[in-house]
């Protein structure tokens, strides 16, 4: 099942508008856990994500190449199995075209109601962002969250970042069947590119994500 994928639909136009982006670490295991650093200089950042985390294709066809290199192994069936949910679901679909990078964790997602993900997107502008259209950018996140049924958002907040200046958003999202997508925004804006650090887990176990912190705390722009 993949939920935040589909989030970003329809944004960018939104923002324009508005200015005229079930395993959980505890606080010291969050610290400690080993990662591999990824580096993107096309897009600007580097991301850590801990080591098992696995990532996903950027194409459709990557991910169709994966489950088959994967499935060649009965060690890593499940894995293939599990990158397939993603491809069977329009939000997982759209996800591979609307972020630039993702990665999820693994094995802990398998058994997870929502998948536990990290994300990155980028949104271009006209003009460079300053700290001052943070409260903006957020509200227009925070209402697109909220157009969801049910949906319980938090007011947007101001946070600081080694990376700089960022908006942060949080909503549970009832998804059906009992389950709510819990989701973590961090929106910060460098330049004329709005960078969308976006976390996902069920919703019940957002507040104690201190991963997510952990990851958010060492996002990079280069």
């Amino acid at each position: 099942m993949w939920y935040q994928a589909g989030v970003r639909a329809g944004l960018a136009g939104a923002l324009a508008s508005a200015l005229a982006f079930a395993a959980v670490a505890t606080g010291a295991a969050a610290k400690n856990q080993p990662s591999t650093i990824y580096v993107d200089k096309a897009g600007g950042y580097a991301i850590a994500v801990p080591k098992t985390w696995q990532l996903i294709p950027r194409s459709q066809a990557g991910v169709k190449a994966l489950i088959a290199k994967l499935k060649k192994k009965s060690s890593t069936v499940s894995l293939a199995d599990f990158y397939s949910t993603i491809l069977a679901s329009q939000a997982g679909k759209s996800g591979i075209a609307a972020y630039r990078f993702q990665a999820f964790d693994w094995p802990g997602s398998l058994s997870a109601p929502v998948p536990i993900q990290v994300s990155v997107g980028i949104s271009p502008a006209k003009r460079a962002y300053t700290a001052r259209d943070l409260p903006a950018i957020g509200a227009v996140f925070a209402n697109a969250f909220a157009s969801n049924k049910g949906a319980k958002v938090t007011v947007p907040k101001t946070v600081t970042l080694p990376a700089g200046k960022a908006e942060l958003v949080e909503a549970a999202i009832p998804v059906g069947g009992g389950v709510t997508n819990g989701a973590e925004v961090y929106l910060i804006p460098h330049g004329k590119k709005l960078y969308e650090l976006s976390f996902q887990i069920e919703a019940s176990q957002l507040a104690s994500a201190s991963l997510f912190t952990s990851i958010a705390q060492h996002f990079r722009l280069l």
